[in-house]
């Protein structure tokens, strides 16, 4: 991006205006002073529904979410009860959230407090009310040894049943196959729901917050000093969860009660215990071992004042008026990047003093993007373009968890209401970072937070009228494309715009400034909202997204990369689901990069799969050198699985995968040697499937799109990918039971993937790993073919008509590897094919835009 240009300025009352020749201006806001309510981010309520009477003055001003417990025998009861029925529980539970622009983060939970600690029954007249137990009909109701000690709301097991297990409940022989189908609902009613910020996955435990029983041994049980298993924890149960939450879930964050459980998922936490010094180590010592997680999933959670150090306090106002304590809760915020926090439902916000208090905190969490300059033409003639440019910079401790659009606008200049609008296509807020390592004695962050450029040219609309306007800033929920999330400027006009100055369509206007007088204060703004039209009852898009497996060799060509970025592109956008990657190089750095880049893209979680003593065993040009690669004092890729993680054998994990799946339905794509897919075509029955690999494939594989081999006369040699494992690909070839589509080697040496992209298409590509070792691979500038990239642009995208499709027929290969294509009536074989300057140029400029993600 360019920098704004900048000159001699002269002082408004609340900014000022810089005059950049004749026809640019660059203005320049004070940040706003105060806190105010912004979308997903600060203080969180939380309201008992039916016990707790929600506020008069709601919304209060700071809270924009609100904490929801969903029993589960509410939202599911029988185990045929459908989606419906949780979405009409939700819609009961959440209505009019919209019209306050309050998003939900809901829980799903089955118990408020056990007997033993104890808990008691729920209200009979109270059909919302959260206490008591709330276990689905077909579960057995548990059975314990644990007593509950006297006086106390302390648990213990005597003697003669210290190794006795809790029966039913929890235990219950079909609870992991429904808690699977349960949150397999839970996603298809949630997962596109605009009311929804984040979800808590709960379910275990009581108020869900994973402990008694336990998912782990990690952390000693809360009642007895040793665990037994069926007890104090639930064997297994954690990767059930992680795995179902993981599926289910593609657009919503999913949250988690400790750090130091789900370490193969990208998932945020919710600490319930902030600033409490008994759970320091538990709590924030194990989040900070979290590293850059923050980046991608939220972080939050509750002071809990009834317990502990902080039972000294009898309301959360005196915690944060006390200095000490609040101190203390601003260092935690800023060192865990925390995002929001509840525990202050019952405060009360009308208190001066509270306020003042609570403003310091409001301030602290989340994003808070600051607009430092912004530069405009005066005037726009004919059919010119609008070229804006601005720099932002987030002073808060989190960023914005998805990328939601910025739109740039014309007001009308008396009542300031939109007159054109057009969503900036270059811009990702969620890529806005805050600081980072803070400083308690500095009281800022030793990293400082990046200042970002923007800079677009945007056609105006010929039917804008001639006139005078008022340029301005916003950035819109997609649930209605209304206002919503504010910078924190104090150029604002009430409904969500933040006006930068006069501009002038087809005239000339000698003043570009605004009057400051005509702002309006973001704090009391309470006229935002969003829009569902009519109460929820589930996506509209039902199109499932395609289910994918991915068998690469990265490492010997710097396009698996590319290709592998196109399917988490793909995946971010809903239309894929990324089921495993295989790996057929066998060089244990593969796995290393692979793991750190899905990581990099949030899929920490995604299976991986190795060919041990496959192809290819050689380092390669770039994968040691990009995971040893240090930039600003840190290492740019952060794998945790290496060769020591015993990765299941590639044919194995296929295996697991395709089991899993509904008949005809995965695509798979394999763009390297075929080792993995000739194993798994050889594969016996086992725990998996009792289908063997030929059988399991022809039920379960819809296409295999593989790049490989040579098609036309123009070219006649052995294709490299074929020739590392002949004898797998000839395997391949002759045995795959489904349909095939070849991309052969003449294809992608036409479409050159252009150097300028690497260079400017991704933030901050100096350290950018697919960047990086695209820069290690070969000397720069070049432009690389784009041969694995085809295979994957086809697979996802058949009827786009980026490529031509040759005849059905049979491709075989001959002893030293040359392909021949035999065109057949019954054949399951076709070959890609592209003819052309224009149809080259069209699909490569697919490819680009999937890998740079832009389009999405």
């Amino acid at each position: 991006m360019k920098s704004i240009i900048r000159n001699i300025s002269f002082l408004l009352l609340f900014g000022s205006i810089t005059a950049c020749g004749e026809k640019n201006v660059t203005v320049s806001y004070q940040e706003y002073p105060n806190a105010f309510r912004n979308p997903m981010k600060g203080f969180r309520e939380f309201f008992a529904p039916g016990i707790d009477r929600v506020r008069e003055e709601y919304p209060y001003p700071y809270g924009s979410m609100t904490k929801e417990y969903m029993q589960w025998n509410m939202i599911e009861d029988d185990p045929n009860d459908g989606v419906d029925k949780i979405i009409a529980y939700s819609n009961h539970r959440w209505k009019g959230v919209e019209d306050i622009n309050v998003k939900v983060i809901p829980r799903v939970f089955l118990v408020w407090l056990e007997p033993w600690h104890g808990g008691k029954p729920k209200n009979p007249n109270n059909p919302d009310d959260l206490v008591g137990w709330h276990w689905p009909k077909g579960i057995t109701q548990e059975k314990s040894p644990y007593k509950q000690r006297p006086n106390s709301v302390a648990a213990y097991v005597e003697e003669k049943d210290k190794n006795t297990p809790i029966i039913g409940g929890y235990f219950d022989p079909s609870f992991p196959e429904r808690v699977e189908k349960l949150v397999e609902k839970l996603g298809q009613a949630w997962d596109n729901d605009p009311r929804v910020a984040y979800v808590e996955m709960g379910i275990i435990g009581e108020w869900g917050e994973h402990h008694d029983p336990d998912l782990s041994t990690y952390w000693a049980p809360h009642d007895e000093p040793d665990h037994v298993v069926n007890r104090t924890w639930i064997p297994g149960m954690e990767k059930i969860l992680g795995d179902a939450f993981a599926k289910a879930f593609k657009n919503k964050k999913v949250m988690v009660r400790y750090a130091y459980e789900f370490k193969d998922y990208e998932f945020g936490i919710y600490w319930d215990s902030w600033s409490q010094p008994q759970e320091v180590v538990r709590g924030y010592e194990e989040m900070k071992k979290l590293g850059d997680r923050w980046k991608t999933q939220p972080i939050g959670g509750e002071i809990t004042w009834n317990w502990g150090d902080l039972a000294r306090f009898k309301s959360f106002e005196e915690v944060v008026a006390d200095k000490d304590t609040r101190e203390y809760v601003m260092e935690q915020i800023r060192n865990l990047h925390c995002n929001h926090l509840g525990g202050i439902t019952w405060a009360d916000f009308n208190d001066p003093k509270f306020q003042k208090n609570a403003e310091i905190l409001q301030k602290a969490m989340g994003y808070r993007f600051v607009i430092n300059e912004f530069t405009y033409p005066k005037e726009i003639k004919g059919q010119e373009s609008l070229s804006i440019s601005f720099s932002v910079v987030n002073t808060g401790s989190s960023p914005f968890y998805y990328n939601w659009p910025v739109e740039i606008a014309l007001l009308d200049p008396v009542n300031h209401q939109k007159v054109w609008g057009k969503v900036l296509e270059d811009v990702n807020i969620s890529e806005w970072m805050p600081g980072d390592n803070w400083s308690v004695n500095e009281n800022k962050y030793q990293t400082a937070p990046e200042i970002y450029h923007v800079q677009e040219n945007i056609p105006i609309d010929a039917s804008i009228a001639k006139g005078k306007y008022i340029l301005a800033l916003t950035v819109l929920d997609p649930a209605g494309m209304q206002p919503s999330l504010r910078f924190a400027n104090e150029n604002y006009f009430e409904g969500g715009y933040h006006p930068m100055g006069y501009i002038g369509i087809n005239e000339p206007i000698d003043d570009t400034r605004l009057d400051p007088n005509s702002f309006f204060d973001i704090q009391s703004d309470k006229s935002l909202k969003y829009q569902i039209k009519q109460p929820y009852t589930g996506p509209k898009d039902t199109k499932a997204p395609i289910p994918v497996i991915f068998d690469t060799d990265v490492g010997n060509d710097i396009d698996d990369v590319l290709a592998m970025q196109m399917l988490f592109n793909y995946e971010k956008a809903g239309e894929i689901d990324l089921l495993g990657i295989t790996i057929s190089k066998s060089n244990p750095y593969s796995i290393e990069y692979i793991d750190g880049y899905c990581r990099l893209n949030g899929k920490g979680n995604i299976p991986l799969g190795y060919a041990y003593n496959g192809a290819t065993p050689e380092d390669g040009g770039y994968l040691r050198q990009t995971l040893d690669t240090i930039i600003e004092g840190n290492k740019i890729l952060h794998p945790q699985r290496n060769i020591k993680s015993n990765l299941p054998e590639g044919y194995k994990l296929l295996r697991k995968l395709l089991a899993s799946q509904q008949d005809s339905s995965v695509i798979f794509i394999a763009v390297g040697p075929e080792t993995n897919l000739a194993r798994l075509l050889k594969s016996e029955a086992d725990e998996y499937s009792e289908l063997d690999g030929k059988s399991l494939v022809a039920q379960k594989v819809k296409m295999l799109s593989v790049m490989g081999g040579l098609y036309g006369n123009e070219f006649d040699f052995p294709e490299w990918n074929l020739i590392q494992d002949l004898d797998a690909a000839q395997t391949v070839f002759k045995e795959w039971p489904t349909t095939v589509v070849a991309s052969g080697w003449e294809l992608g040496n036409k479409l050159l993937y252009p150097h300028q992209s690497i260079l400017n298409d991704f933030p901050e590509s100096y350290k950018h790993p697919l960047c990086v070792s695209y820069k290690i691979y070969d000397k720069m500038p070049y432009n690389r073919q784009t041969w694995d990239l085809t295979s994957v642009l086809y697979a996802i995208e058949p009827m786009a008509n980026h490529f031509g499709l040759s005849p059905q027929g049979t491709i075989t290969l001959d002893s030293i590897g040359h392909s021949l294509f035999t065109p057949s009536e019954n054949g399951k074989h076709r070959y890609l094919t592209i003819q052309g300057e224009k149809n080259i140029q069209t699909t490569l400029g697919a490819i680009v835009r999937q890998v740079t993600g832009k389009d999405k």
